[in-house]
């Protein structure tokens, strides 16, 4: 009897022992399953689409430009007796800057104007004496065709003579010089880099959409990262009717009113259309997967990423409008995408 209820008392034990190991088991495997499950969950920060007002201004870059930025070349030869500029110097249109030696070209005006005012002189001789039958008509045509050609001799001398006075023939500064006393120049050789500063120019760009609310004649901003805390002003003086192969349109903005130190060659930036204003869609630009031309966004829906096609207007200082493929209160992955792919379960985080 004792004997038997030992049996029963261990095969109760170990019963109940299975029962225990069972029930353990199982809540395991749910744990485990629940872990999975987490783990295929690709974190991600989401963010929910708003229909919102912002501004149709935007930005372009350029870099500033003289109103001319000359090569000067030299349309004469001869040997420098005296430079008169430098690097630097200032010079009024008309200011001789070179000096070439020109003592053959005014003894060859002294030569000229001496024939053609004897040649005049004759040709009133003849031209008298033909009244009184003296001189016939062959003879006053001929010698009125030597005094023809002496004056022309004569004006091709005195115009040699001047040009070897060379002058600037713009107001502005020279930059660069090239020519020393001494030297000689040849028809053709560079002189002088002179550039006429009083205007400055900055040529900038703008896609077919951004040039559709553009007019010459508009009013832009204008600010340099040399000048942080001033705002210059400018107007658009030409907008390109071509686009040039990145399929942007150069736009030139030409600045008014005081430039201060601005000075050719800096960098600007340029502002456009600050005051309109416009309802739609903006995401952040790393939203976006691809291109923006071939666009697409992945919006969650029931804890899934969904990948949808979206077509992309313009920039919007950090953003990107969306003119198709998103509503209003879609929810669109924004960081994370590095690990996303279409139909992957997403959690969001904060």
């Amino acid at each position: 009897m004792k004997k038997l209820i030992y049996i029963l008392s261990v095969c109760a034990i170990v019963a109940l022992i299975v029962v225990v190991l069972i029930l353990n088991k199982k809540s395991t495997a749910e744990k485990t399953r629940m872990v999975m499950e987490a783990s295929t969950e690709v974190a991600v920060k989401m963010i929910a689409v708003t229909d919102t007002a912002y501004s149709m201004g935007f930005t372009s870059n350029g870099v500033l430009q003289a109103l001319r930025d000359l090569q000067f070349m030299s349309d004469v030869s001869g040997r420098v007796i005296g430079v008169y500029a430098d690097e630097g110097s200032r010079v009024g249109k008309g200011k001789v800057l070179v000096q070439l030696d020109n003592e053959m070209l005014r003894a060859d005006v002294v030569s000229s104007e001496a024939a053609y005012n004897g040649l005049k002189k004759d040709y009133e001789r003849f031209k008298n004496a033909n009244v009184q039958g003296g001189v016939s008509d062959q003879q006053l045509d001929n010698i009125r065709t030597q005094m023809i050609a002496a004056e022309s001799r004569l004006i091709t001398s005195k115009k040699h003579l001047a040009d070897a006075s060379i002058k600037s023939p713009i107001t502005g500064s020279i930059y660069r010089r090239y020519v020393e006393v001494g030297s000689y120049v040849n028809l053709g050789a560079k002189l002088f880099d002179i550039i006429d500063d009083s205007q400055l120019k900055a040529m900038c760009f703008a896609t077919e959409k951004q040039r559709l609310n553009l007019t010459v004649g508009q009013s832009v901003t204008v600010k340099s990262e040399t000048f942080p805390d001033k705002i210059f002003q400018g107007e658009i003086t030409f907008i390109s009717d071509k686009a040039d192969r990145s399929l942007n349109f150069p736009i030139e903005v030409t600045l008014t009113g005081d430039k201060q130190d601005l000075k050719s060659g800096m960098f600007v930036t340029v502002l456009f259309n600050i005051g309109a204003m416009k309802n739609g869609i903006l995401i952040p630009r790393n939203a976006i997967v691809g291109s923006v031309q071939a666009a697409n966004v992945f919006v969650v829906k029931n804890g899934t990423a969904k990948k949808q096609k979206v077509v992309a207007g313009d920039m919007v200082g950090e953003q990107i409008e969306i003119l198709q493929g998103l509503q209003p209160a879609d929810s669109v992955i924004v960081a994370g995408l590095i690990n996303v792919t279409d139909g992957v379960k997403v959690k969001n985080i904060q």
